[in-house]
């Protein structure tokens, strides 16, 4: 009371002072503002699963914390070239990434294609070639148009009199690929004919992956050496640095038509989180202003309360930004939800504080004088001051309760949003009364609930049947609770809709290898049986599973097919001087045959090469040149291919071999899970069984199991703090176990119907929302205290309906739901679920403030009948 008395005489000075200091707090929140999305970096991981990660990061380095880029199309051709100039263009730009791999595009691989292929796919193949032949050696003989385009017209002729019309690689196929060439020809397009995909005939989606490893750039802070030429410590670039840098490589490339890059891997992941979160507070923040100021305005109908509360609300979250820059050092994912929690909470106490200056101004009727403002301001702070600073106490101590526990995300939030209790009562009982003083006299409406002590009343006189099916109710909520279960894993938080996600089902599909496999070191190549045997397991990659199956086998095929096509390769001649002359009489002469069929299939082609024929001597020789210089490269791939000796782990790719054999000789596994572990039961399930067979296990997976451990067990911590700070606080403020119980059970009851009702709508706790439940204890006891305050007060319980307390209730609880349900629309799961548990346990918490207190408070000591009965 003296403090606002002090502020009262000089409102000026003191908005002034809070001014600069906002300045000042803004200054800091600008400059040293950051953000960090690795929930999994910020626990205290000491554990063997940690010790195990990092023996793992050490021997495979690069698989470690990768960007992944997928390049997809439907031409396999295409697919490799644009893998391969990406690849090459990310190992140019040394500064962004120290390792780029890429081994689908390896020319070992390549070349030894065919003895990738199983045996049945190769005999195939092999046959395909052969229909193939006399079209290949046409062409091997004489690269040119015209004896391709002999060739067909004789294999029409063949092959309507033999009525064959079943082979892959038969005449229709290769007048398609002609056709689709001369279109693009005549179109301005790329006329290039992909051969390899019409001899290697793999229906589907093409996929190539290339896979980087950031730079490492001198660190900022003073640290020891890390590995850096120069002795200087390193660190790793930032996720958004290396995602920039990726897009703009893949900006400067032009990529072939019909080919198609997606980022994904943990570099991406995490960056589009960072991304989805920032996105959903922004979002969020704007949100809940606009629903903040149609509820008070309806509520307090005065626009200068609003304008003040506003202004609270701005100068708090600025130095609740500075705070935490300088407290914590950053935001986390789960922390900055915070800055939009500021709206709901920093505006209980500016809202309970006015409606009571405007209660205070209504009592003592139209004044203009400065010193009723100052007494109604006074008046205010002795009756709800009290309150606000027992409220701004239990807040903050269930928000320090995250403080000792292992789990530093959780952590920082309860340091950050301690601080911002403190913040926004100071602001409460300083802004306020100079804002007040200097605006002038506000207007004070009738602030009673209309209805409301007939309500209650009426509660009262039935409050036997009340509680009993409050009891129900209760009963149904622990049964529902009971099924509730936590949800560790990081992917349920992530933005399904974002690129990286999107690109990462693609993988997963796919059954490629990803961040959510499992790395089992060995000192045998051999994969374990009982591996394989799991359940939880798709397959486990080896170093075997580079190496070809069955080569024997392959190779006996490979050395028939290589005397099949001995006399092709013998008989191929060098490309021939540029005539334009035999391409055009070659053409004419497979227009007549096509003509001659008297068939519609071939009006496209005989349409376009009729405009070819008719067309300039350039125009034809690029056709040539498009039509025929892939099919002279696959026939000289398809001579080494023919010709290989058997693989050995020795002849795979370096870079491959430094990912399977690390310096110290140990050899890795790569385990794959059956299931789709964006769910906490599928992803525990697959790590505990692998981890029997395998003890030493790790990868992402066992990161996310073991800090899931950590965060539940520190959520139980926070929880038993939070509950034992408010009631030792409670009692020490009210000297009755009672009022301290009376508080809580409302809170217990909201947080067993949360629980249930976040399971039956499907959401789970998570790495995010599994801080709801202590803050239903931060945040719901505010509202129970003001109203227990009120009635100690000397307010009859049915009286509490006639007074400010309960529209303060009703208003800061409305807009504190505002700002939570504005959390259900972020892109980050994390935040939504956050946004949906702590919407549906506020609203809970409004109804049994309003009406279960009420009741509860007519049983204390006869309430009803000594303090004034049913009826006030």
């Amino acid at each position: 009371m003296r403090w606002v008395s002090l502020v009262c005489l000089r409102p000026g000075l003191v908005l002034v002072l809070l001014a600069a200091l906002t300045a000042a707090a803004g200054w800091v929140a600008v400059e040293r503002f950051a953000i960090n999305s690795d929930l999994s970096g910020l626990i205290d991981q000491s554990a063997r699963w940690r010790t195990d990660f990092d023996r793992y990061a050490d021997a495979f380095p690069d698989r470690v914390d990768t960007l992944v880029l997928v390049v997809s199309g439907d031409e396999r051709s295409r697919v490799e070239k644009a893998a391969r100039a990406i690849r090459d263009a990310m190992a140019a730009r040394q500064d962004l990434f120290r390792s780029v791999q890429a081994p689908a595009v390896e020319p070992f691989f390549r070349d030894h294609a065919l003895l990738y292929l199983s045996e049945d796919e190769l005999e195939s193949l092999i046959d395909r070639l052969a229909q193939a032949q006399p079209l290949l050696a046409a062409v091997a003989e004489r690269p040119r148009l015209d004896a391709l385009f002999s060739r067909l017209a004789q294999a029409l002729d063949e092959r309507d009199a033999a009525g064959d019309r079943s082979a892959a690689l038969g005449v229709d196929a290769v007048l398609r690929l002609l056709e689709g060439s001369a279109d693009a020809l005549l179109d301005g397009a790329d006329p290039t004919v992909a051969w390899r995909d019409q001899l290697l005939a793999e229906p589907g989606p093409i996929l190539a992956l290339v896979s980087a490893r950031a730079a490492a750039v001198p660190a900022a802070s003073n640290g020891s050496p890390n590995g850096s030429p120069n002795g200087s410590p390193v660190v790793d670039l930032d996720n958004a640095q290396v995602v920039a840098g990726a897009r703009a490589v893949l900006a400067e490339l032009s990529l072939p038509a019909g080919v198609a890059v997606q980022l994904t891997g943990e570099i991406a992941l995490a960056h589009d989180e960072i991304l989805a979160a920032t996105t959903g507070v922004q979002r969020a923040g704007w949100i809940s202003v606009a629903l903040l100021v149609a509820v008070l305005l309806l509520g307090v109908r005065s626009a200068k309360v609003v304008l003040a509360t506003f202004l609270l609300l701005l100068t708090g979250v600025i130095w609740t930004t500075a705070f935490a820059m300088v407290s914590v050092g950053e935001f986390n994912t789960l922390s900055i939800v915070f800055l939009v929690m500021f709206f709901g909470l920093g505006v209980d106490f500016a809202v309970h504080f006015s409606l009571r200056y405007q209660e205070a101004w209504r009592a003592l009727g139209p004044a203009q004088a400065r010193d009723r403002i100052a007494q109604c301001l006074v008046t205010a702070t002795a009756s709800v001051g009290p309150a606000i600073g027992l409220c701004a106490l239990t807040t903050g101590l269930a928000f320090l309760a995250f403080w000792p526990t292992p789990y530093r995300g959780l952590a920082d939030l309860g340091v950050i949003s301690a601080g911002g209790m403190v913040i926004a009562a100071l602001l409460t009982f300083t802004l306020l009364p100079a804002l007040y003083v200097v605006l002038g006299p506000v207007r004070a409406p009738e602030l009673a609930l209309a209805g409301g002590s007939r309500l209650i009343a009426a509660l009262i006189s039935r409050r036997t049947l009340v509680l009993t099916l409050v009891g129900a109710v209760a009963v149904a909520g622990g049964l529902g609770a009971a099924r509730s279960y936590f949800d560790f894993s990081v992917l349920a938080l992530r933005d399904e809709g974002s690129e990286s996600m999107q690109a990462f089902r693609q993988l997963q599909q796919e059954g490629l290898v990803t961040d959510y496999s499992l790395s089992v070191m060995t000192a045998s190549p051999e994969v374990p049986e009982a591996l394989v045997a799991l359940p939880t397991v798709d397959d486990v990659l080896g170093p075997a599973a580079y190496l070809p199956a069955r080569q024997a086998d392959k190779l006996l095929l490979l050395d028939d097919a290589a005397d099949l096509f001995w006399d092709l390769f013998e008989r191929r001649a060098r490309p021939l001087a540029a005539d334009p002359g035999s391409p055009r009489q070659g053409a004419a002469r497979l227009l007549e045959a096509l003509q001659a069929q008297g068939d519609g299939r071939y009006a496209g082609l005989i349409a376009d090469l009729e405009d070819i024929v008719s067309g300039s001597d350039a125009q034809l020789l690029i056709w040539e040149r498009a039509v025929l210089d892939d099919l002279l490269q696959e026939l000289d791939w398809l001579e080494r291919a023919l010709a290989v000796a058997p693989v050995r782990f020795e002849d795979l790719p370096a870079g491959l071999r430094r990912q399977l054999r690390s310096p110290g000789g140990d050899y890795l596994l790569q385990v794959n899970p059956a299931r789709d572990l964006s769910r906490g039961a599928a992803l525990k399930g697959f790590v505990e069984s692998v981890r029997v067979v395998a003890p030493s296990a790790t990868g992402r997976p066992v990161i996310e199991w073991g800090v899931g451990q950590i965060v539940v067990q520190s959520f139980l911590t926070a929880l038993l703090l939070a509950v034992a700070a408010v009631l030792a606080v409670l009692w020490g403020r009210y000297r009755r176990w009672q009022d301290a119980l009376l508080i809580l059970l409302p809170l217990a009851l909201a947080m067993v119907l949360t629980l249930a009702i976040g399971t039956a709508l499907g959401s789970p706790l998570n790495m995010a929302s599994v801080l709801v439940l202590p803050l239903i204890f931060g945040l719901g006891v505010d509202n129970g205290i003001h109203v227990v305050d009120r009635y100690r007060d000397g307010l009859p319980v049915a009286g509490l309906a006639g007074s400010s307390t309960p529209r303060a209730v009703l208003l800061s609880t409305l807009t504190t739901i505002g700002a939570f349900a504005s959390l259900m629309l972020s892109p980050h799961q994390g935040t939504a679920s956050i946004g949906l548990l702590l919407t549906v346990a506020v609203s809970l918490i409004l109804l049994l403030t309003l009406f279960l207190l009420p009741l509860l408070l007519s049983y204390d000591s006869g309430t009803a009948l000594r303090r004034g009965g049913a009826t006030g």
